[in-house]
């Protein structure tokens, strides 16, 4: 049988993923990552595991409430648009903020 557009990389997966490679670019330094507490429950879910299985804290809350002083501690952060309820932001000030 034929396969076409397949993937077995999904969105929560994909997360996860993204997760490692910000860690792996900071050398294991920085122990933890944010998340967005709107992001897809399943998504926060394996990118739960995944922070447990390399030894980092993944920190969920309110983008619009990250320290940005502590921003050092972190190893990335990630919003979902459109959110878990279907709200769309724009996360174009959170782009120049991370940049810096």
């Amino acid at each position: 049988m034929d396969v076409a557009n397949a993937s077995l990389l999904d969105e929560a997966t994909g997360a996860a993923e993204a997760v490692q490679m910000s860690y792996n670019i900071h050398n294991g330094k920085r122990l933890k990552y944010f998340a967005s507490k709107t992001i897809f429950p399943q998504t926060l879910g394996v990118m739960a595991t995944k922070c447990h299985a390399i030894g980092i804290d993944l920190v969920i809350g309110d983008i619009r409430d990250f320290d940005w002083s502590k921003a050092s501690e972190f190893s990335g952060l990630m919003v979902q648009n459109p959110d878990n309820f279907g709200s769309f932001a724009d996360h174009t000030e959170l782009g120049v903020k991370v940049k810096e």
